[in-house]
């Protein structure tokens, strides 16, 4: 199956991942995805040892190489028309999330989804995760009963950021990009229902990163009458041992389950605090190509990933206007 990558501006490391997993899988190209990104360095740093070449032009590349898959993460605000691009040449898309910064764009991507016939997958790579796995496992099997109180956490260093950050037209806000994982977590443990959102945020404190915003929380109010909540944060310290400490916590009438530090951890009426057996998988991308080759099953589907990245947009639009926003939740 030939891969090539366009653009390497997120988490397009996830691709190498599959090496040694998936049979007959070939790197054959990357180029960068606009003329403002510089990919030399991820390439030689990833690529680059393993022979695979890198391209002046991401179009050319496509023509020259007719790769199965592109593995899609360019500066954000041109991940949906690249993705477009690469569905009108019958190309599977394993794309960057939130997929699309504007309605607009996430209506045209779905469009060119459904009028084509290629297999597309966000990086909803901690859906992956051995513990949130587990977790999903445990509310999907109603050991906790059904889901009335959810909090999910996303908290991340500042660190060095590109211009890419700096500018919503570029980088989109922080709730879509940063915020998405524990909006997709709330949906998927919810499966989906949620009925609006009511959001807020703020660029105080974001290291002099013009536009982006430093922090924010969101709001969901849930289908069965329980509510959703979700803090996001640039506020890591440095200090800490890891980039990112993301949590959930789901409770319902028979237990709770709780995501911390990658562990899961259930408590239910009948038995004390317990660790959740951890499943070590192989991994989003190597997932994907199976799903593509030959049909297997994929913890996200393109129809819902497609809602994901709608309430993202939403949650945002909540936090610019101060309104509450209605979402169709099923």
């Amino acid at each position: 199956m030939k891969v090539a990558f366009i653009g390497a501006s997120g988490h397009q490391g996830l691709a190498l991942e599959a090496v040694g997993k998936v049979a007959e899988l070939e790197f054959r190209g990357m180029a960068a995805g606009g003329p403002e990104e510089d990919v030399t360095p991820w390439h030689a740093r990833s690529l680059a040892p393993l022979g695979v070449p890198l391209f002046d032009d991401w179009r050319d590349m496509l023509d020259r190489v007719k790769p199965d898959v592109a593995v899609v993460a360019p500066w954000f605000h041109r991940q949906a028309p690249v993705a477009i691009e690469c569905i009108r040449r019958g190309i599977h898309v394993f794309l960057e999330k939130p997929m699309a910064l504007v309605p607009e764009d996430l209506e045209a991507l779905r469009a060119a989804w459904r009028g084509g016939s290629v297999k597309l997958c966000p990086m909803f790579a901690l859906r992956w995760a051995p513990a949130f796995w587990a977790a999903y496992q445990a509310v999907r099997d109603g050991l906790i009963g059904e889901p009335l109180v959810l909090h999910a956490q996303k908290s991340y260093r500042m660190g060095d950021r590109s211009g890419l950050y700096a500018a919503r037209a570029t980088y989109g806000g922080t709730i879509p990009w940063v915020g998405i994982h524990g909006i997709d977590w709330i949906h998927w443990f919810t499966g989906g229902r949620i009925l609006d959102v009511t959001a807020r945020h703020t660029a105080r404190d974001n290291g002099g990163f013009g536009d982006m915003e430093s922090s924010g929380m969101c709001l969901f109010r849930l289908g069965n009458s329980g509510t959703a909540t979700l803090s996001i944060d640039y506020f890591r310290p440095a200090a800490a041992p890891t980039h990112g400490d993301d949590r959930i916590r789901a409770a319902g009438s028979r237990g709770v389950v709780e995501v911390m530090d990658g562990k899961a951890v259930l408590c239910t009426a009948s038995e004390p605090p317990r660790l959740l057996d951890l499943e070590a998988g192989d991994g989003i991308f190597a997932d994907f190509l199976r799903h593509v080759r030959g049909g297997a099953p994929l913890r996200v589907g393109a129809e819902e990933a497609f809602s994901v990245a709608e309430l993202a947009l939403k949650s945002r639009e909540s936090a610019d206007t101060g309104r509450t926003v209605p979402f169709r939740g099923r």
